[in-house]
């Protein structure tokens, strides 16, 4: 499914906050990400996010290639620039495929977090979206030079709106279970399991004080 920009960060939003966050990695970075990394042309030739051949046919927003993945993969020709500045294609590149738009935003936190190079960038200090940005750019995320510039710039187009979702809270956890249930109970199962077990312990202390007093 493709969307506007806007429509993006209304179904994701408060997903993307809550995946964000205590990891340093800044909500208007991952979705200003997604959107460029993911946006083609849909049938009436608008850019939508979502609408690459990429996304569309593995949930994958974010330009992940396989590495060291073991799971479904991807492989489509992609645009890259070599260090020298000279433009190529990587012919069949493998990239990484998810079941859910949920499933690659949680694997792009994963995916940053533990790589130890995006720690030694500064990914995690950056104060703005720009920097964080030209960090990522630096650590080898993106071989486009101008990928800082474009990443903040979309941001800067929709600052108001994603900033809205910079809490979860209640509104958030429901707007991610009602969109993908199933990713949403494999992501939170412990939690989940933990509440289910402190309520049925509720309820059979509940039901034998009542029967206490009878």
């Amino acid at each position: 499914m493709a969307y506007t920009r806007e429509e993006f960060v209304e179904k994701y939003g408060g997903f993307i906050a809550n995946e964000v966050k205590g990891t340093g990695i800044l909500s208007g970075t991952l979705i200003s990400q997604a959107i460029l990394e993911s946006q083609g042309k849909d049938a009436s030739g608008n850019y939508k996010v979502g609408g690459s051949a990429l996304a569309r046919n593995s949930n994958n927003y974010f330009g992940i290639k396989c590495h060291n993945w073991t799971g479904k993969h991807f492989n489509i020709n992609t645009g890259e620039v070599s260090p020298s500045g000279v433009a190529y294609t990587d012919v069949n590149a493998c990239f990484r495929a998810y079941d859910s738009v949920e499933d690659s935003i949680s694997d792009y936190v994963k995916f940053l977090t533990e790589n130890s190079r995006y720690r030694n960038a500064g990914v995690f200090n950056a104060s703005t979206v720009k920097e964080q940005a030209e960090a990522l750019k630096r650590a080898g995320y993106a071989t486009d030079p101008s990928y800082p510039d474009k990443v903040s710039g979309i941001y800067e187009g929709l600052k108001s709106y994603i900033d809205k979702f910079s809490t979860y809270g209640v509104a958030g956890i429901a707007k991610s279970f009602v969109n993908s249930p199933v990713s949403f109970i494999k992501r939170n199962w412990i939690p989940i399991a933990v509440i289910g077990v402190f309520m049925a312990g509720v309820g059979i202390t509940t039901y034998l004080i009542i029967k206490n007093k009878k």
